[in-house]
C-alpha cells in the first residue's frame, strides 16, 4: 500500500520566542508565567534564533561482538540570537538581553501563530535557562539593517516538548 504524504504547516508567522525572568517550575511553566514573558520574536532577524543540540556518542563493545555499540553521551545545547540594533530606539530584545550576566529563560514555540495566548495543554518546543553574554556587532553591509549577535550561555537543563501547566 502506498504511503500517504504527511501534512506540515508553513512556519511563516507561526513561531514565538519569549523571555521569562523567572519560572517556578521550568519543566512545566504556567500559562500565567508565559503571559508575563517578554516577546522577542519580531526583534530578532529572520535567522535570529539559533538553538542547536549536539549529542556526544559513546562507542563501546562486548566481548567477541563484531559490532560496535553506541550510546548517547553528553548533550550540549548552544543558543545564539541575532537582533535588530537601534541606538535611538532600542528594541525589546536589546533592552531585555543586552546586559551581559542576566539570567532568565528562553521559551521557544513553533506551530502557534505569533501572539498566541498559551493555555494549559499547549506544547512548547523548548524552555532554555540562559545567562546573557556580550552582544557583538555584525559588520554592516550595504543595504542592510544594523544587527547584533549574542551568545546565550545555557546554565541548566533544557526542557524539550514542554506542556504548559494550569495555574497561576
Amino acid at each position: 500500500m502506498p504511503e500517504n504524504v504527511q501534512p506540515g504547516f508553513a512556519a511563516d508567522g507561526r513561531g514565538t520566542v519569549l523571555w521569562a525572568e523567572t519560572l517556578a517550575v521550568p519543566s512545566a511553566p504556567t500559562a500565567a508565567e508565559i503571559a508575563d514573558a517578554t516577546p522577542l520574536t519580531y526583534g530578532l532577524t529572520a535567522d535570529g534564533f539559533m538553538h542547536d543540540t549536539t549529542i556526544a556518542t559513546i562507542t563501546t563493545g562486548r566481548y567477541t561482538l563484531a559490532q560496535a555499540l553506541e550510546l548517547d553521551g553528553t548533550v550540549t545545547d548552544t543558543v545564539e540570537v541575532r537582533w535588530v540594533y537601534n541606538r535611538v530606539t532600542p528594541t525589546d530584545v536589546e533592552t531585555t538581553l543586552g546586559t551581559p550576566g542576566t539570567d532568565g529563560y528562553l521559551i521557544h514555540s513553533l506551530g502557534y501563530p505569533n501572539g498566541h495566548t498559551f493555555v494549559a495543554g499547549d506544547v512548547l518546543n523548548a524552555v532554555i535557562p540562559v545567562t546573557t553574554s556580550i552582544p557583538r556587532d555584525v559588520p554592516p553591509a550595504q543595504n542592510s539593517e544594523a544587527v547584533k549577535i549574542q551568545k546565550l550561555n545555557v546554565r541548566g537543563q533544557v526542557h524539550r516538548e514542554v506542556e504548559v501547566a494550569a495555574g497561576a
